[in-house]
């Protein structure tokens, strides 16, 4: 179970992974809200990869992950992604109340990590309510990044992650806007699998997964 924004980057760890431990199952891509729910409502995941800490730690709590199994992994960073339409105009969060910027994509704060950052990067700056009549809300991060791939809206707020395959503009967000993105993951309870998990876990955590994560615009969860 991952996140979205991890939509370009899981793909290549898998296929560094290999088949050194057996085959190793499609992940299923999502809102780590959704995925949450999910888990709890008993999906025969093995590794859950959130896009925060908050989910992972609640989940172990309930005891839905294996105890001492959460681990931050990587630390992600919001963007301003940007349609060539409005690509010469916006150089920043505070140019999308120009006229230009009619739709602005965010992933629903409700079930979205990076939606919660890209509200609170905004209330921060203080847009979010002049901006929210322009606010196209979608199931996630991913979903927010294609709104603005396919020209559906002006401009996004999303992962880094997601648009290092992009060729459209992207502008950093200010990190000192939102809380910092330490994204975490933690192997479920209920696995029949749980020490081939733990092994993929510990590839993922080691020095060829962070390189991976690091092409695909995360950093080190501790600076």
């Amino acid at each position: 179970a991952a996140a979205a924004d991890l939509r370009h980057a899981l793909p290549r760890l898998l296929e560094a992974y290999g088949d050194r431990d057996g085959p190793v199952a499609e992940p299923s891509f999502g809102a780590s809200g959704n995925l949450t729910q999910q888990i709890r409502a008993g999906a025969p995941f093995d590794v859950f990869l959130s896009a925060d800490e908050a989910l992972p730690q609640e989940l172990e709590r309930e005891g839905r992950l294996v105890a001492g199994s959460v681990r931050a992994y990587a630390r992600g960073a919001l963007v301003l992604l940007v349609h060539a339409s409005a690509a010469s105009v916006v150089d920043g969060l505070d140019d999308l109340s120009r006229a230009e910027v009619r739709k602005i994509a965010v992933a629903n704060p409700e079930v979205a990590p990076y939606g919660k950052a890209a509200r609170q990067a905004l209330e921060s700056a203080g847009l979010w309510d002049e901006l929210g009549p322009k606010v196209v809300p979608a199931g996630s991060v991913a979903q927010a990044f294609l709104h603005v791939e396919q020209g559906n809206v002006e401009a996004a707020l999303v992962s880094r992650s997601l648009v290092s395959e992009s060729n459209l503009k992207a502008v950093p967000v200010d990190p000192a806007l939102y809380p910092p993105r330490i994204q975490a993951l933690g192997i479920l309870s209920e696995s029949p699998v749980v020490e081939r998990a733990e092994r993929f876990v510990a590839f993922l955590l080691g020095p060829e997964g962070a390189r991976l994560l690091a092409e695909h615009g995360f950093s080190p969860p501790s600076p």
